[in-house]
């Protein structure tokens, strides 16, 4: 999956704003509406987005919803290990 400018935009302000920590999804989505002038599904798409490119965690525990934001130099670094993997089995004569 590609990574694209607001998603990236999006992970370096959540990383920058709370860190490698549990946060409450209805904060995240606060903070994405509120910075990118977005609706709150756009901001939820984004969100869901940052889940399955790795960025973020979410789980449930009890009734609430949690975002675990995770470290952007292991996740960038393993996405361009994939790329240079996938560069170098094009390669191969």
């Amino acid at each position: 999956m590609r990574i694209r400018r607001r998603e990236l935009a999006a992970a370096v302000l959540l990383y920058r704003l709370y860190g490698k920590s549990k946060v409450n999804m209805g904060d995240v989505l606060d903070t994405v509406r509120g910075e990118f002038c977005v609706t709150r599904r756009t901001a939820f798409n984004i969100v869901k987005r940052l889940g399955k490119l790795g960025f973020l965690k979410i789980s449930v525990e009890g009734s609430s919803l949690n975002v675990e934001i995770m470290d952007l130099v292991s996740v960038l670094e393993a996405k361009t290990m994939d790329y240079v993997k996938s560069r170098k089995e094009k390669c191969k004569l």
